[in-house]
């Protein structure tokens, strides 16, 4: 059976699911931005239900992510259905938080839950408004709030499909006597990316997009020589006219672009795949090695530049048992090859790799290769240790989980130098890894940061997100969900995964991350070309302060914030902090006039003495005036101010 017929099967069967269970969506999230401590909150929460019929009745869940001394007072649900009353549910709360740990999201927080007091059926779309009354608590600062919403149906909400069991977080309020607002993170589309992508002939889409700079550098920067390999799994090619609709198509597992430079212009890329004997479009890369077969194909991971050669890893795909999703992993190979003068591969070869196990007795499964961060001298990476890192998922019914091994470049393509992280060191076999951290998508990245820590981007539900680390094996803090992908709202069928970053392709201020676009409905792949390609942001990360760790020999005992000296300044001045135990440090600078100007900390902090500087520069690196300001710390749970002047 050749890989497109396969291809057809497995979306064919995708194509199922909408007659197999309801789709459903948050339309409005309506919280207030900000509460004063022990304030009673309203929320209204409109859900749209879009595929119809639902023969079977069954009553409808809501889960609420809360900070630990908050409660739910009320929650009243109505709707052309009719109207009627909630009631709390401990065994959905326990199920929330076994699909989706509290500490997934940040400390000190509960789920909730609540189940409606009628189960119901229905012929045509609806709409269900729900209304909780909250009570917040007595401890200042930000909170991010979470809501989760199913049928009262075993297994939705693990499943991990969106339109199952949507999840929206997150929903920041500030509980403050200063009506201080929560911060977010600084996004924006990365609109010329996306331009990029957007063809009408040849390849017309394609999802799971790497970059690999040939030059071997991974440090942003705007050289404008550089040359990138991007790498796709399933692709299209063939034509879409200008209603966008394919008029053409074939689809192959895999295929590579070439960019001439950083910049995102037409005129620098080019995109190639192989052809059959009688012309016709066909992958790139075929799963030739000892231990594939004829129905085997390969969606390609990560990969990087060594000397003259380039090395992808690749998951060799194989046919699955039914269902949905009809596919199944069965290893991991390594590709390696040259381009020649035209960008082409004349050869390839292929090995298969240790870097994939499947735990018998728990059916979990590790493959390593999805995201490769180098840090040998070629890379140019800040704090560059010698060794290339490569990661993976070990994925199981309750996720997936990051895990990691390296190696010394010159032993990259030799499996028996790999080393695995078992938790505290480096051990020999791959069924000793253990988790870094959870909650991570089947593709991702880890990227060194200026500052000597490491970001992880990946997908979580329908939202892009990014934890901070402090070594390229953790620990990595709280996660924070940076952007909430717009297309999701277009359609039900529609679903993002896969976020990842591509530093070599970003600046020093901005890093440019990618997710995947696509459709459960096959039939819209072909009347509207323009969902499935890839979609880009950039993510602001501007100047980072200097935060240097005292050390005194003690530990502090609680949360303190000194005076900043000297006061006033001109033109910078160190504001002194102590975090008594391990906790979220989030440091921001206001003017006079309660804008936020300057966030200077946001991450994750060890016990210790602190003092961090500031040089009078905002968020966008511009010098503010002469003035008052105001810095605003929340160490945990406790906040504090103080006033400082700025003198020229």
């Amino acid at each position: 059976m050749s890989h497109i017929i396969r291809k057809l099967l497995k979306l064919i069967a995708i194509m199922a699911i909408p007659l197999l269970t309801t789709h459903c969506r948050f339309t409005v999230i309506d919280q207030p931005l900000t509460v004063i401590p022990g304030q009673q909150m309203t929320v209204n929460l409109s859900i749209a239900l879009d595929i119809v019929p639902e023969p079977n009745i069954h009553k409808g869940v809501v889960c609420v992510l809360l900070p630990e001394d908050w409660s739910i007072l009320s929650a009243d649900y109505s709707g052309t259905l009719g109207d009627g009353t909630m009631e709390m549910s401990s065994t959905w709360a326990d199920s929330a938080e076994a699909c989706y740990p509290t500490t997934t999201f940040a400390n000190g927080m509960k789920w909730l839950a609540m189940i409606s007091d009628t189960g119901y059926t229905y012929q045509d779309p609806q709409t269900i408004n729900v209304t909780l009354q909250l009570q917040t608590g007595q401890t200042e600062g930000c909170f991010n709030l979470g809501y989760l919403v199913t049928k009262a149906t075993p297994g939705l909400i693990c499943a991990g499909v969106p339109s199952w069991a949507p999840l929206s977080y997150p929903n920041p309020v500030a509980v403050s006597t200063s009506g201080v607002v929560c911060d977010t993170a600084v996004v924006e589309r990365a609109i010329e990316w996306d331009n990029l992508l957007d063809r009408h002939s040849g390849w017309t889409g394609a999802d799971g997009i790497y970059s690999i700079p040939l030059s071997e550098k991974e440090t942003p920067g705007n050289n404008e020589d550089e040359q990138t390999l991007l790498l796709f799994s399933d692709t299209f090619i063939g034509e879409v006219d200008s209603n966008d609709y394919r008029t053409s198509w074939a689809i192959v597992n895999n295929t590579y672009a070439y960019l001439d430079g950083i910049a995102p212009l037409d005129e620098n890329i080019e995109y190639f795949w192989d052809e059959n004997n009688g012309g016709q479009p066909k992958a790139v890369f075929v799963p030739e090695t000892p231990n594939s077969l004829p129905q085997h194909w390969y969606w390609l991971m990560d990969g990087l530049a060594l000397g003259d050669s380039i090395y992808v890893t690749g998951l060799r795909m194989k046919p699955g048992s039914g269902g949905p999703f009809n596919f199944a992993l069965d290893g991991v190979a390594l590709i390696s090859f040259q381009l020649d003068g035209d960008h082409l591969i004349p050869t390839h070869r292929q090995v298969d790799t240790p870097l994939f196990y499947r735990n018998d007795a728990d059916g979990s499964e590790i493959a390593l290769g999805q995201a490769i961060m180098p840090m040998h001298a070629a890379s140019e990476n800040p704090g560059a240790d010698g060794y290339i890192y490569v990661y993976g998922p070990r994925s199981s019914i309750s996720g997936k989980e990051l895990m990691a091994a390296r190696v010394l470049p010159e032993h990259f393509n030799d499996f028996s130098q790999y080393r695995y992280w078992d938790g505290s060191g480096w051990s020999t076999a791959i069924e000793d890894c253990a988790p870094i951290t959870h909650g991570i998508s089947q593709e991702f990245s880890v990227s060194p940061l200026p500052n000597g820590k490491f970001i992880l981007v990946f997908q979580i539900n329908s939202s892009v997100a990014i934890r901070i680390g402090d070594s390229p094996v953790g620990p990595f803090g709280l996660m924070e969900i940076i952007y909430n992908t717009p297309e999701v709202q277009l359609s039900p069928d529609i679903h993002v995964y896969n976020a990842k970053a591509h530093p070599h392709l970003s600046t020093p201020e901005k890093l440019l991350i990618s997710y995947n676009v696509n459709t459960f409905d096959f039939a819209a792949h072909i009347t509207n070309a323009d969902i499935y390609r890839p979609r880009f942001i950039w993510l602001k990360l501007g100047e980072t302060p200097q935060l240097v760790q005292e050390t005194h020999g003690h530990l502090p005992r609680k949360v303190s914030l000194s005076p900043n000296y000297p006061n006033p300044f001109n033109p910078t001045t160190t504001i002194p902090f102590q975090v008594p135990k391990r906790a979220e440090v989030v440091l921001k600078i206001y003017n006079s006039l309660g804008e936020e100007i300057r966030t200077l900390i946001r991450e994750e902090l060890p016990p210790g003495g602190y003092k961090v500087n500031w040089n009078g520069q905002d968020n966008n690196g511009r010098q503010v005036s002469s003035g008052m300001y105001v810095y605003y710390i929340r160490i945990g749970g406790v906040t504090g101010s103080h006033k400082m002047i700025l003198i020229k």
